[in-house]
C-alpha cells in the first residue's frame, strides 16, 4: 500500500513496487535502484534522466 497521494510507476514480476511518483507534482519521482550508476547500460535509467532533463 501506498501514502496518499503517491502513485506506482514501476512493479516487479513479484508484485513490489520499485518506483514511485506524485502526479500533481512537477517532477517527483522515487526509484528502487540508482539510475545514476546504470545510466550507461540500463535504458530505463537513461530514461530517468531523460524526463528530468525535459521537466526542467
Amino acid at each position: 500500500m501506498l501514502a496518499p497521494g503517491l502513485a506506482a510507476m514501476a512493479v516487479s514480476e513479484d508484485g513490489l513496487t520499485e518506483a514511485v511518483c506524485l502526479p500533481d507534482k512537477r517532477f517527483v519521482w522515487a526509484v528502487q535502484w540508482h539510475p545514476e550508476f546504470s545510466f550507461r547500460v540500463n535504458e530505463d535509467s537513461r530514461k530517468i534522466f531523460k524526463a528530468f532533463i525535459e521537466s526542467c
